[in-house]
């Protein structure tokens, strides 16, 4: 997908991370060309078992989003030495970015040029883009 004139160019390799409680996306971004590169995703979460938590339904969502950016976090380790990008733009849930942090390296940490504390992972790709550039 080519980004509109109106909107600026990325003359370094960037990647743009949308993420929820449920999934990550991923797409790169050079020039004016965006493209997706790949999802990372968790099952639905269950209520435990276990007699402490039995039906705890948000128990099992915090499993869900520790396990998810666990997965983000290796992913974005592979992503950034396969892909040699230079930046990236993350945007998290502003409740979640403290917590998704963390699991970060110092070294994806320096990487994020951009953190947007919003959820933005279900929207259409043409009006995240149009957040990011008019916000």
């Amino acid at each position: 997908m080519m980004l509109s004139d109106h909107y600026g160019a990325f003359p370094e390799k960037t990647l743009l991370v949308l993420t929820n409680n449920e999934l990550a996306k991923f797409f790169t971004l050079v020039d004016r060309e965006i493209e997706p590169l790949s999802i990372v995703e968790t099952d639905e979460p269950v209520a435990d078992t276990d007699l402490a938590s039995s039906g705890d339904l948000d128990h099992a969502k915090q499993i869900r989003r520790n396990e998810l950016y666990r997965l983000l976090s290796l992913e974005l380790k592979r992503v950034v030495a396969d892909e040699a990008i230079v930046d990236i733009i993350l945007c998290v849930p502003e409740a979640n970015k403290n917590e998704l942090l963390a699991t970060f390296s110092p070294e994806l940490e320096k990487r994020i040029k951009t953190l947007v504390p919003k959820n933005l992972a279900s929207m259409e790709l043409t009006q995240v883009i149009r957040i990011l550039f008019e916000a």
